[in-house]
């Protein structure tokens, strides 16, 4: 099946120009402009669980954008589909259409202290309100665990890191600190700990390829407003330091030119407590559970980067040579000279 001939046949959108569009997680995305105006198409990973996946990302897009977030909604087809499966060769796969969003994504270089507060006040925010759709049980039932999802990733991670420890020694010169990371697996899964930080509905992905700024200062909250809040697919039921856990520790990798003491201050502080409508679920910036919450995804992070390059390219990685300096000074891996 060609892309031109679903949008003709099921959206009615004749004579589209297509524009293959970076970033995504195995998702194939493209910009379609029209007479009708401009869209995104996503043609979806065919694995397991795929169907409910976009389920859940539409329903919980769907119901923040009814509470005025600007969030990214599924057009229906015209005999009324969100989604629809399709032959794309040998493989079939999902595909949607939405409305592009206004605003862009920004470079990691390009980070200022307005962007952090913006983006603190609009987690606080939508915390909140996913909060409210969450106590009124809308749509609980429907959504995955936090903890079982961990448990499968400590498990997997476990597994796999045993598996290439000796290269790992050999090819990256890095030796994982076994002790440490256990401990740090055994603190954030005791349901007593992370049960007392407010459980609710998690985007857990609001990370900057998945966030769209406005260039228009708003100079009365001192922020570059965020447009567009993308990519709802691993939305889940959890506590919501786990959802600030994984922002900050993806923002202190990210923000090349910001202290880790500035990101804390700005993202935390002037953005989500100040001027957002939730409140943080610790009062201690150095919270224990949330230092060994950003361990966990950093660790995450760099079990991912080693299960989908190539060892010998990883030097060339920024964000895989920032994320491993970050996990010697959190004493998960030492260097192996």
């Amino acid at each position: 099946m060609k892309i031109q001939d679903i949008l003709k046949s099921e959206y009615g959108l004749e004579q589209c120009k297509l524009k293959r569009l970076k970033g995504g997680f195995r998702n194939i995305c493209f910009k379609v402009s029209s007479q009708k105006g401009d869209f995104v198409l996503i043609v979806y990973k065919d694995e397991p669980e795929i169907k409910k996946t976009i389920i859940n990302a539409h329903l919980v897009a769907k119901l923040l954008q009814e509470k005025e977030f600007p969030t990214r909604i599924p057009l229906t087809t015209k005999g009324g589909h969100e989604y629809k499966r399709f032959k794309f060769g040998n493989c079939y796969h999902y595909v949607a259409l939405y409305k592009l969003l206004e605003g862009s994504t920004i470079p990691w270089e390009a980070y200022t202290r307005r962007h952090l507060k913006s983006m603190g006040k609009t987690f606080s925010d939508m915390h909140y309100a996913l909060k409210k759709i969450y106590n009124s049980h809308l749509i609980t039932h429907n959504l995955s665990n936090w903890a079982d999802i961990t448990q499968r990733e400590i498990t997997a991670m476990e597994e796999y890191f045993k598996g290439v420890e000796p290269w790992t020694s050999k090819k990256l010169k890095v030796r994982l600190n076994w002790e440490r990371i256990k401990r740090v697996f055994e603190t954030i899964t005791k349901r007593e700990a992370t049960s007392e930080k407010r459980e609710s509905i998690l985007h857990y992905d609001f990370v900057r390829g998945n966030i769209l700024f406005s260039e228009e200062f708003d100079s009365s909250l001192d922020i570059y407003p965020i447009t567009g809040i993308l990519d709802f697919e691993k939305t889940c039921i959890g506590p919501e330091i786990a959802d600030i856990a994984r922002t900050l520790a993806f923002l202190i990798i990210d923000c090349k030119y910001k202290s880790e003491e500035t990101i804390r201050k700005r993202f935390l502080i002037s953005g989500y407590e100040r001027r957002g409508r939730n409140k943080l679920p610790f009062a201690n910036l150095s919270d224990p559970l949330l230092e060994n919450l950003m361990a966990f995804f950093w660790l995450r992070d760099f079990w991912k980067f080693l299960v989908h390059n190539p060892y010998e390219y990883l030097y060339m990685n920024e964000h895989y040579i920032r994320t491993k300096d970050r996990l010697v000074k959190a004493e998960l891996i030492t260097y192996n000279l």
